[in-house]
């Protein structure tokens, strides 16, 4: 991975193999060793409606299959 300067920034580019999707959102911060370490942005669950949108909800009792009782 190499470095270059995009505007007044220099970027890294992630590898698409890393399925990270677009706008995702990171904090860097640079060790003692000089490496950077980026993580993935904490998200405050108080803030905005993302709930709504990412909220996925199924009735797990519809797949269940009836199983005999050990003790009959």
């Amino acid at each position: 991975m190499k470095a270059r300067v995009v505007g007044n920034s220099t970027t890294l580019t992630i590898p698409k193999k890393f399925n990270v999707a677009n706008g995702t959102e990171f904090e860097a911060e640079q060790l003692d060793d000089g490496s950077i370490l980026f993580k993935l942005k904490h998200r405050n669950p108080f803030e905005g409606d993302w709930f709504n949108d990412q909220l996925e909800q199924s009735d797990i009792t519809l797949d269940m299959e009836d199983v005999d009782s050990e003790w009959d």
